[in-house]
């Protein structure tokens, strides 16, 4: 820091996770001064990090990453070049013995849950469209919007809970709007 104040910064960034990081890269290209702030000693990457626990690692959130904008995949193949390995995306639902692809498909979906379920399924996302939750508020919230209650509690629901160690109506908070946003 030739010529400043140690100390002195332009923007203070809250969190050294995915996030913050890219915050604090694309920032300090721009020739603003730039310190981030973690309140983990050890780890950066938020919940998308690895962390060692006598010799075994274990990863925690997301390690892979999706995106349907030119823009962000340029930027991950700009900051690691020789680290950003693309591969093909499969996500799975394990269900009950079956396994349902993710993003859901619905006819997929719709066989292997039987005949009830899958009326049930139907008749609570078309409840969902017909009159959708106008102040979204939560994950819970917006999930339901976006499938139905029905589906909600099927599958996103424990899942999420497991992941962000609380309960869906509390997790706005901790996903910093983007429940209100895609990738």
């Amino acid at each position: 820091m030739t010529g400043q104040k140690q100390g002195l910064v332009d923007v203070a960034i809250i969190g050294a996770g995915p996030a913050g990081l890219t915050a604090a890269y694309l920032l300090s290209k721009k020739g603003y001064r730039v310190s981030v702030i973690e309140k983990d000693e050890r780890y950066v990457g938020g919940i998308s990090r690895t962390v060692e626990v006598d010799g075994y690692r274990f990863d925690i959130g997301g390690h892979r990453f999706f995106s349907k904008s030119k823009e962000v995949v340029d930027l991950w193949n700009e900051i690691l070049p020789n680290d950003f390995i693309q591969r093909p995306r499969m996500s799975r639902i394990y269900y009950e013995g079956k396994f349902y692809s993710y993003p859901l498909r619905a006819f997929e979906a719709l066989f292997n849950l039987g005949i009830v379920r899958s009326t049930l399924c139907m008749a609570s996302y078309a409840k969902a469209k017909v009159f959708p939750n106008t102040k979204v508020r939560s994950f819970e919230d917006w999930t339901v919007n976006q499938f139905g209650h029905k589906l909600y509690s099927i599958f996103f629901k424990t899942y999420t809970e497991k992941v962000w160690g609380m309960p869906c109506d509390e997790n706005v908070g901790r996903l910093g709007g983007a429940a209100h946003q895609s990738a």
